[in-house]
């Protein structure tokens, strides 16, 4: 069985680190408290408190203090398990009343979870969601998508040659990726419903795929000739645009929400700074000057923020700013390689990969109260990607 881990970093970030930038501070409103009457096995108790604590809008607590009372009852077997629930507010009044069924607990407890945390805030849960991600082990390369919860990941896709920088689509139902399997770096597309990986872009090396809203444009970087610039796929009509052309890199690009701009890195001063630029290419305007080094920016889907991976001291780590480039946070303080930083389908938590622990893992970081979940566990992880909340291939 896969184990995790929880922490809770507040009082680490509370130390002095020596640096110029601002230690990361919770982003968000306080929580609204939810009081617990659970019946059922321990485990299932504990992921469900687990989904209401991680969620970043809601908190369990005693009943005298809380919101809302949820009397939940968990009953049945393997193969068959009933959950009922009752949610009534601070003067008795009932809130919600409804079952839910399936072969297996997990999933009753995260879609509760997540209707909770709707009903009493109007916000999208995560608690359904998946996080897709790259392994490797014994010279073997996978990706993996893990539930939030103690099951093993599902493999998706295994090969002895390199799989990496893996992209869900907004709807769900695909995983852009790229593989080496024809030697060079090809971009591929996993369909969930056909359960299979059709190739989409050969010749060069191509990587880093990201979607624009709506899943019908992907951007991605193309190196052909030894140089790197950005290039855009119509999935509709299967069609090229270079959006990109200068002699610099070009390279790791993300969309805005709302796909009319995108940032990207690239190293037009002479090393690697982020910019952003018009999502149909065009003039390009620097995105801040704080960091010699820096890569790997993902736009939050409030448009907020801007999570990316900058050297500090030597290391590699995480940060936070504003989408105008004030307002620089740091993230992570710990190990050496913290990398790849993507947000949850609600701008509320952060997945990254980090070898704090020794091993590269994936680590999931909620934002509100900084309660850091460990993901994955044995093997190295890297690369990850976040389902959205309702999909085909998002919930299992």
């Amino acid at each position: 069985m896969r184990t995790t881990t929880l922490l809770i970093m507040a009082a680490a970030f509370s130390v002095a680190t020596g640096s110029e930038f601002i230690p990361m501070t919770p982003m968000g409103n306080e929580c609204i408290p939810v009081s617990l009457s659970f019946t059922g096995s321990r485990p299932a108790g504990e992921q469900l408190e687990f989904d209401i604590d991680f969620s970043g809008i809601l908190e369990t607590a005693p009943e005298g203090e809380a919101y809302a009372h949820a009397t939940v009852v968990l009953s049945g077997r393997d193969g068959s398990y009933t959950l009922s629930a009752d949610v009534d507010g601070a003067e008795g009044e009932m809130l919600l009343k409804k079952e839910y069924s399936g072969p297996s607990w997990e999933p009753l407890i995260h879609r509760f979870a997540d209707e909770l945390v709707f009903l009493l805030s109007g916000e999208q849960g995560i608690a359904s969601t998946r996080v897709a991600y790259i392994t490797r082990s014994n010279g073997v390369y996978s990706l993996v998508a893990a539930t939030l919860d103690h099951r093993a990941p599902q493999t998706i896709i295994s090969d002895d040659e390199v799989i990496t920088t893996p992209s869900w689509s907004p709807d769900g139902s695909v995983i852009a990726f790229t593989s080496y399997r024809q030697g060079t770096g090809d971009l591929y597309l996993y369909s969930f419903s056909g359960g299979s990986a059709s190739r989409i872009v050969s010749g060069g090396v191509n990587t880093a795929p990201a979607w624009a809203p709506g899943s019908r444009y992907l951007a991605f970087t193309r190196s052909v000739d030894g140089n790197s610039d950005i290039y855009r796929y119509d999935k509709a009509t299967e069609e090229l645009q270079r959006l990109t052309a200068r002699g610099s890199i070009e390279t790791s690009a993300s969309f805005s929400p709302t796909g009319q701009q995108m940032i990207l890195t690239s190293d037009r001063v002479g090393y690697p700074q982020l910019y952003i630029m018009d999502s149909a290419g065009g003039t390009t305007e620097r995105a801040g000057f704080a960091h010699g080094y820096c890569d790997s920016p993902s736009w939050s889907p409030t448009g907020d923020r801007i999570a990316y991976c900058a050297r500090s001291g030597g290391d590699f780590h995480i940060f936070v700013m504003n989408a105008d480039g004030t307002e620089i946070r740091q993230v992570t303080t710990e190990g050496t390689l913290n990398e790849d930083p993507v947000w949850s389908p609600t701008g509320r938590h952060l997945a990254f990969s980090s070898d704090s622990e020794g091993t590269r893992s994936i680590y999931l970081l909620e934002l509100n109260k900084l309660t850091l979940y460990r993901l994955s566990d044995g093997g190295e992880s890297y690369c990850a990607t976040w389902s959205p909340v309702s999909s085909q291939g998002g919930t299992q």
